[in-house]
């Protein structure tokens, strides 16, 4: 099996805690980019190609951050597989997220953050199931004219009902709870914030005040890390057993 010397986890590793004043970003092939759209199926994908580079080095693993759409069980999906690795992750964000891209940056290990980059946190859509919206109140009769009878508004199925008011907010209510831990945030003030303002936006220098991003990059170096052979060895052993027979 193929596997990168462990030595150049240590190295690495001291890379990253000595450049954090100079801004220098050390980056390696063991490197997967978060683009596009971040659900279920790209999160499944996603993990699988974490899981195959934790099993090759112990070696930080670059998360190359684009994505500004996706739903809260893709990032939730990544954000659990991040925490089972071995290999700590680095989120790196090059440009300015929203959405599912802001949102997972924060659950890696590490977050690091180009200049032009930034934090625009707005709501993560439950995947599969939409935000219930009340059909809008009939307009008020114009002065004068005779008040029409309301139309008689449409029930939802309990299904439906069940699937937007229990499943998708208790989901998206564990969602915003666990990233305000990662945010420094209460999760109330995340949801009122999102409800009433739309979101709100963190520049890369609010972001590190914060202690969401751990560094601004301001230089970007590449390192190859050598690769070493190792051969596997398996030895098989016959166990042979005996039966002794009880005296009659």
């Amino acid at each position: 099996m193929s596997r990168l010397v462990p030595t150049c986890f240590l190295i690495v590793t001291a890379l990253l805690g000595t450049s954090a004043s100079a801004g220098t970003l050390e980056l390696t092939q063991r490197k997967l980019n978060v683009s596009g759209k971040l659900n279920v199926s790209s999160a499944s994908k996603l993990s699988d190609s974490l899981v195959a580079m934790d099993g090759q080095a112990e070696a930080p693993i670059y998360m190359v951050v684009t994505a500004t759409d996706g739903t809260a069980q893709g990032v939730m999906l990544l954000a659990d597989t991040i925490r089972s690795l071995e290999s700590p992750v680095v989120a790196v964000v090059t440009t300015q997220v929203h959405g599912a891209g802001a949102a997972i940056a924060p659950f890696a290990d590490r977050v690091v953050v180009y200049r032009s980059g930034g934090f625009a946190f707005t709501e993560v859509p439950y995947e599969g199931v939409k935000k219930y919206v009340p059909p809008p109140a009939p307009p008020a009769p114009k002065e004068g004219a005779e008040a029409k009878p309301a139309p008689k508004k449409k029930e939802r199925e309990a299904r439906e009902k069940f699937l937007q008011d229990v499943v998708r907010k208790q989901y998206l209510d564990r969602f915003y709870s666990a990233l305000a831990k990662r945010i420094h945030r209460k999760a109330a003030e995340i949801s009122k914030t999102l409800e009433k303002d739309g979101g709100f936006i963190l520049t890369p220098e609010q972001a590190l005040k914060a202690k969401i991003a751990d560094q601004v990059v301001d230089r970007i170096t590449y390192t190859r890390l050598p690769e070493v052979k190792r051969e596997v060895k398996v030895t098989t052993t016959d166990k042979v057993t005996t039966t002794e027979r009880r005296p009659e």
